[in-house]
């Protein structure tokens, strides 16, 4: 994805983020790092050590702008690289199997989610010494660590927020900018219905794959699912979000049985403005759709809440190392904070950068959509509790059936959410409520 879109923000959209003090630290630091990796590439020459990527981006349709990247790195620095890769419904069996195998070194791509089993089962490496927390804005730095300690050097970051057809809804009579509680959010949901009936006016994922989608609205009344310490659900807050999610289903505001691709393909038809995503979807959906100036009409809200603004959910894909060598955590230094590097993975792919300078450069902030996104959506992101735990996959599966229950009336919320709670107490092994 190009960023040729008309600049109308410019640098503006990281708010509160100045450069100052920062700028000059990260100007030494990069100065730093190609010293450091300069060392790297004498090192390299000598030996002719070739650095190991491990990402399943290399066996997809985004291959070209990570292996451009990693070009670069080569470039730089004399090192080769060596991509592999497996597929992503296999990765984390295979890559743990082979790490623990001995036969896996360098760096890796990840799902943060697979980052607690990583950790637990020994195979990566702590990056502290390279991960300087100055060069990055405090929403980004709150991804990447497991139980205190910084695995993951951010490459890539994003969060699933809610993505508008602003022009679409100004036809309809809705005003998003209006939106300041969650009865406001139902009001503007209504009114969409109101005014055409053939319209879904909002298409969260409701199928049982890609319920995680729930795990934000209980935020935004006040609950939490884990705590930190104890699994919380049962209680009012997660019964409001669950009721509240039943009432839009049964009004017609919602639909059973959405997934991501379903709810994008709707978004592109025109028949739902509002849905959540993550902003690769400003790339993804577009040409997807009869309407050549959808991306124009794309824009992004914050997330409604009982108290203030609603907190959206990360996704986030770091890089970690599989070894602690000089090359390994230099590579990952670089691919982290090297501006032209971050520049080609977001021009090629959509993802957004994770640096202040990168979020601050005209390239990513001059494009109205990820300006508006890393100041409304990605700045009050928070990662799923559940991945705290190695075993998320099976508690993420457990609290989506469980959703999904409810939202079938099945059960009642409160005894279905109480369920769900002792299952996943007794898989998680935490305290009882």
């Amino acid at each position: 994805m190009k960023s040729n879109m008309p600049s109308t923000r410019g640098a503006s959209g990281l708010a509160g983020i100045q450069l100052g003090r920062r700028g000059l630290l990260q100007a030494a630091g990069a100065s730093a790092v190609l010293a450091f990796l300069a060392g790297c590439a004498r090192s390299g020459h000598e030996s002719k050590d070739a650095l190991a990527f491990t990402s399943w981006t290399f066996a997809g349709r985004t291959v070209g702008p990570v292996r451009q990247a990693a070009e670069l790195y080569s470039e730089q620095t004399g090192v080769p690289i060596e991509t592999k890769v497996y597929p992503f419904d296999k990765y984390l069996n295979q890559l743990v199997l082979a790490a623990r195998g001995g036969r896996m070194t360098g760096i890796v791509h990840i799902d943060e989610e697979f980052m607690s089993t990583l950790a637990t089962a020994n195979v990566i490496k702590p990056v502290d010494r390279v991960f300087e927390e100055s060069l990055y804005p405090e929403f980004v730095r709150s991804a990447g660590s497991y139980r205190g300690t910084r695995y993951g050097m951010p490459w890539t970051q994003s969060a699933i927020g809610l993505v508008t057809n602003a022009e679409m809804l100004a036809e309809l009579g809705a005003d998003p900018d209006g939106v300041r509680s969650i009865d406001d959010f139902t009001a503007m949901l209504r009114q969409v219905k109101k005014s055409d009936s053939s319209i879904l006016p909002y298409a969260p994922c409701t199928d049982v794959t890609q319920l995680k989608d729930f795990i934000p609205w209980v935020w935004s009344f006040g609950g939490e699912v884990f705590d930190g310490t104890k699994v919380t659900l049962g209680d009012e807050p997660s019964q409001k979000a669950l009721d509240y999610w039943k009432m839009l289903l049964d009004e017609g505001l919602i639909q059973a049985g959405i997934n991501r691709e379903s709810s994008r393909t709707l978004f592109a038809q025109g028949r739902v403005p509002i849905y959540d995503d993550a902003p690769q979807s400003y790339g993804i959906v577009p040409p997807m759709s009869n309407d050549p100036d959808l991306r124009s009409k794309m824009s992004c809200m914050a997330r409604p809440a009982v108290n203030g603004q609603g907190a959206n959910l990360v996704w986030s894909q770091p890089l970690v190392a599989l070894d602690d060598s000089d090359q390994t955590l230099g590579a990952l230094e670089f691919f982290s904070t090297d501006l032209e590097s971050q520049k080609i993975v977001f021009e090629g792919q959509g993802s957004p950068p994770t640096t202040i300078t990168a979020l601050q450069a005209n390239w990513f902030a001059g494009i109205e959509f990820q300006a508006k996104w890393t100041e409304t959506i990605a700045s009050n992101a928070r990662r799923n509790p559940l991945w705290e735990f190695p075993i998320a996959t099976s508690a993420q599966r457990a609290l989506d059936e469980a959703v999904e229950q409810g939202l079938r009336g099945s059960a009642s919320t409160k005894q279905t959410l109480a369920d769900c709670r002792d299952v996943l107490t007794e898989l998680l092994a935490v305290e009882a409520g």
